[in-house]
C-alpha cells in the first residue's frame, strides 16, 4: 500500500483499488489510466468527484473531500 497525504490507495500503483482513510474506513475507489490520470469515486456514487495527474495533489484533494464530508 502507498500512503499519500492522509489516504491510502490500496494496491497502488495498480490501475484500481480501494481508497482508505486514516481511520481505516474504505471511502471509495480509485482508477488510474496508462498516463497516470487518476479518478476517485466515493462509495455509492456513479461519477468521480476528484481527478488529476499528480498522485500527491490527487490524494490531498481526496483527503480534503473526505474531511468535508465528515463535517457536513
Amino acid at each position: 500500500m502507498t500512503d499519500h497525504f492522509y489516504v491510502t490507495l490500496e494496491g497502488f500503483p495498480a490501475d484500481s483499488g480501494d481508497v482508505i482513510s486514516t481511520d481505516g474506513e474504505v471511502i471509495g475507489a480509485y482508477t488510474c489510466d496508462d498516463n497516470d490520470y487518476c479518478e476517485f469515486t466515493p462509495n455509492g456514487a456513479d461519477e468521480p468527484v476528484v481527478s488529476g495527474y499528480n498522485i500527491g495533489p490527487f490524494c490531498s484533494e481526496v483527503a480534503e473531500w473526505h474531511k468535508g464530508q465528515q463535517s457536513a
